[in-house]
């Protein structure tokens, strides 16, 4: 089984599991009741009615409300919650983006028109946005919300393996990426919203090239395939071991990467053009990612390859490597909980 039950109410809650253990019943019906009041959001959770002992609460709301929070104003005890957007991915239209994104517009626009801006975490990045723009210093502002959109940017392979860039050229990916774009007198200025600690810079498809076919023979025979592996100096057969269960132990090893490609992935997943607001806990992080600090986020050195993951048990591969502004973790993996071989390569970040 896994999370893929979204309730839209309590009625259906109560219709779902009427056989489940009354208790947990009620304890999701009152997160959901909470959630749904102070989120409006429509499915706020999503359900593994195998595994009632924990809820899976959107990651729309991460960054809004915490967990702490939320379980001490449900007071809810016998269910735990994490935040997790389900086996279906939670991507209804009422759930796009994350409630971070209006909020921030509502602010900008309340700081435009000389209102109060009473959250000084917003307040001082909106600052900071006037300072990098000259905001004030313009005659009409826009404001658009369209995270929701998720624009596709999938891998290409020749010359070398970087991210496309539909929307754009060269690494400039600001329409790509914006989650609230401004329009300052007729020029756009493209913001990308995020929340937590660890975060996403992209996250495409591989399965096309290395399929479950070629993986359950030991012979990774597609060029693309073939290419991406070694990109990160990944052992065939290690590979093949992990996905198949046949790993007889976790390992991990470092791997002299070619930096020059290296660096190219990286610079086309994270791109320039834009302006990264990002809210971390108790600050809101804003920075230009012009040419300059792409350079220096995409610069890294080694990679060392976490075979089965960081336990060595999971039917995974991981990708640890630094550079001077992040600490990158990549994976590959089935995300979508197919049949166990590897269906995207992810690539998150933290900051150093």
């Amino acid at each position: 089984m896994a999370y893929d039950f979204f309730p839209k109410s309590d009625v259906e809650i109560s219709q779902h599991l009427q056989t489940a253990d009354a208790r947990k019943t009620g304890d999701i019906i009152t997160l959901f009741k909470y959630l749904k009041k102070e989120t409006r959001l429509e499915s706020p959770i999503n359900i593994d009615k195998q595994k009632l002992g924990i809820v899976n609460v959107s990651r729309a709301i991460d960054g809004t409300l915490s967990l702490d929070q939320i379980k001490r104003n449900t007071g809810i005890s016998s269910v735990n919650i994490k935040f997790g957007n389900g086996s279906s991915g939670n991507r209804g239209v009422n759930n796009r983006g994350n409630l971070f994104e209006p909020q921030f517009a509502d602010a900008l626009l309340a700081w435009w028109k000389g209102e109060t801006v009473s959250n000084r975490e917003m307040l001082d990045a909106i600052e900071h946005l006037d300072k990098t723009y000259n905001l004030r210093k313009g005659k009409k502002l826009k404001i658009d919300v369209v995270g929701g959109e998720n624009t596709k940017r999938p891998l290409v392979f020749s010359p070398d393996i970087m991210l496309t860039n539909p929307k754009g050229t060269g690494n400039n990916v600001g329409p790509s990426v914006t989650d609230i774009t401004l329009t300052l007198d007729g020029k756009e200025i493209y913001l990308s919203l995020k929340l937590g600690t660890t975060v996403t810079f992209f996250n495409v498809g591989i399965r096309t090239v290395l399929t479950p076919e070629e993986i359950k023979s030991y012979s990774i025979k597609n060029p693309n395939g073939k290419k991406l592996l070694k990109l990160f100096g990944i052992d065939e057969k290690l590979f093949c071991d992990v996905f198949n269960g046949r790993l007889e132990r976790g390992m991990s090893k470092v791997s002299n990467v070619d930096r020059a490609k290296m660096q190219k992935l990286l610079k086309s997943g994270i791109g320039e053009g834009y302006h990264i607001i990002h809210k971390l806990t108790g600050r809101i992080l804003s920075k230009k990612m012009d040419t300059a600090a792409l350079e220096k986020a995409a610069r890294v050195n080694n990679a060392t390859i976490y075979y089965g993951g960081k336990t060595g048990t999971g039917k995974r591969v991981d990708i640890e490597m630094e550079s001077e502004t992040y600490r990158f973790k990549l994976n590959m993996r089935d995300t979508q909980g197919k049949d166990g071989y590897p269906t995207r390569l992810m690539c998150d970040f933290s900051y150093k």
